[in-house]
């Protein structure tokens, strides 16, 4: 089943799974969730060499150190940690109730995200695969707004079925990675808002080079087309985990197109930008960050 079919295919109930995930996250507290995947997180860490390596790749690229660097294995290793409570809280937070939400976070730059709501343009809401990005939807979902977000799809297919059902039931709608993009300039005509990761890999991006980290690497433009053809607004926002299982969301201030400048130019200084907002928080929290696809070219170029 594709998923644009998960999407539109609506069941009378929740399904099994999604209604055990909702009982055990009223059960099982966070904090021990995090502990249980910690053991869980090391065996993948140690299993799966070839994510192990890539997460080395670019660690060592962003430190400038070798691949074997104590450091860069240090960060590998803690990246992983970091995606393990990941998982815990995609399942933990299916239970949370808006005042909980509230309750375990911190915003900084709330004041943006208004801002760029008030054009009455959609807003393009762009992130990464870093540190809590269900506190920061589920947050942007209390102030009830329509969020539609694209996926690639997952193997097995019941984690797929069960990301289509949690995120439809926290009112985002996933499409297709592939070919929805007239479906992303409608939800935005519609004054509603489109979120996108920005971090891909260089094998995904679309030939528009970029300054990461002192690096030349390659960033998906596909975030600063839909700005210049639709007039939205881009606010870079991330989710991240803080001690005392709290969490603190950082929105950037709105970044818009140029329509003055030719195509291509646009598209490369917008998504610059936007690199840089995401560059910030790398520099901060680097082992937040889930660097399991190559970033930079392999050979340096």
């Amino acid at each position: 089943m594709a998923v644009e079919e998960a999407v539109v295919q609506e069941s009378r109930g929740d399904p099994w799974y999604y209604t055990v995930n909702r009982a055990l996250a009223n059960i099982v507290p966070l904090g021990l969730g995090y502990w249980i995947s910690l053991p869980v997180s090391d065996l993948f860490y140690a299993l799966w060499g070839r994510k192990r390596q890539t997460a080395k790749r670019n660690y060592a690229r962003i430190l400038g150190r070798d691949i074997e660097d104590p450091e860069v294995t240090r960060l590998a290793r803690s990246s992983f940690r970091h995606f393990g409570r990941y998982i815990v809280e995609l399942l933990h937070v299916q239970g949370w109730t808006l005042e909980e939400i509230m309750e375990r976070t911190t915003i900084h730059g709330e004041e943006n995200f208004h801002e760029a709501r008030a054009y009455n343009k959609g807003v393009i809401f762009a992130s990464a695969h870093m540190g809590s990005f269900e506190v920061a939807s589920s947050l942007l979902l209390t102030g009830d707004y329509k969020i539609t977000s694209v996926a690639e799809w997952l193997r097995p297919k019941l984690l797929m079925d069960w990301i289509v059902v949690c995120r439809r039931r926290a009112g985002v709608t996933l499409l297709p990675a592939r070919g929805t993009g007239i479906k992303l300039i409608r939800a935005l005509r519609r004054n509603e808002m489109v979120a996108l990761v920005v971090d891909v890999g260089v094998r995904n991006g679309d030939g528009r080079p970029v300054s990461f980290c002192g690096q030349k690497t390659y960033f998906p433009t596909a975030p600063a087309r839909l700005a210049r053809i639709t007039g939205a607004p881009l606010v870079f926002g991330v989710g991240l985990r803080q001690p005392g299982n709290r969490f603190d969301v950082y929105m950037s201030t709105p970044v818009f197109a140029d329509a003055s400048l030719d195509p291509e130019e646009d598209a490369q200084r917008t998504t610059q930008r936007i690199v840089d907002e995401f560059e910030r928080f790398v520099r901060l929290y680097p082992d937040q960050w889930y660097v399991f696809r190559d970033m930079f070219p392999q050979n340096g170029a």
